[in-house]
């Protein structure tokens, strides 16, 4: 893919970091620097303590990002179909798939993985936090339980937001496939993207008066949503 760097391979898998990746890194990790707790490093001290653990929680949280695609990738792979690259965008990633599932169970259980990983990742950092926080007494491990925590809420609210029934996310996949035992797979794919852009839609209206992530979050949908139902058109007819 354009502007994109492969950095590994997992599985097989070329995994790719696109050129805006470079420039959110550093966003991102300026943003933990910056947010009091206990959602960032603002009250961390010595200076450098506190940026090397906000640049650390960024680069895990693209980890878990990555995490999030293998598992669909595996079961993809599992159930016959390859995988191109997987690439991490500005505000996630993305798995290219060689085909589509026309197993409706199978795409929703490749669908569901993804979300899946995440809810455990999140769950697991939580439960770490809250067992062991209390042994906390230096600003090195203070800071480090405030990452665990950190990277366990949010992997908790990607879990969720993913699975909201609209496309791109898993969500939308998994209510395709639902639709896909009643109906065409161009059908299901239609009204799954519907959803979606409604959903962006009304998200944009939001960002507007609210902030400007949603905006960017909305775009994002309205473009999955639309280059998904145009791909399976392509195919189909």
């Amino acid at each position: 893919m354009e502007n994109s760097i492969q950095i590994a391979r997992i599985f097989g898998i070329p995994i790719k970091i696109h050129v805006s990746f470079l420039i959110v890194l550093p966003f991102f990790a300026w943003v933990f620097a910056v947010q009091p707790e206990p959602y960032g490093f603002a009250g961390t001290h010595p200076e450098v303590l506190k940026y090397a653990f906000a640049l650390a929680t960024a680069i895990l949280l693209f980890a878990s990002v990555l995490v999030h695609e293998l598992s669909h990738s595996y079961f993809s792979l599992r159930y016959g179909t390859g995988i191109r690259e997987i690439s991490l965008y500005l505000i996630g990633g993305v798995s290219a798939m060689e085909g589509e599932l026309r197993d409706s169970s199978k795409e929703a259980a490749m669908a569901f993985a993804g979300p899946f990983s995440s809810l455990v990742i999140g769950i697991v950092l939580l439960a770490v936090n809250y067992l062991l926080n209390p042994a906390a007494s230096t600003a090195e491990g203070n800071a480090l339980f405030m990452m665990i925590f950190i990277l366990g809420y949010i992997n908790v609210v990607l879990a969720l937001f993913n699975l909201i029934p609209a496309f791109p996310m898993d969500g939308g996949r998994i209510l395709r496939a639902l639709l896909a035992s009643r109906m065409s797979f161009v059908e299901a794919t239609e009204k799954a993207a519907a959803v979606g852009k409604i959903l962006a839609l009304l998200m944009g209206v939001v960002g507007l008066l609210t902030s400007f992530w949603l905006v960017i979050i909305a775009i994002f949908i309205y473009m999955g949503a639309s280059a998904e139902e145009r791909q399976v058109k392509s195919v189909r007819y």
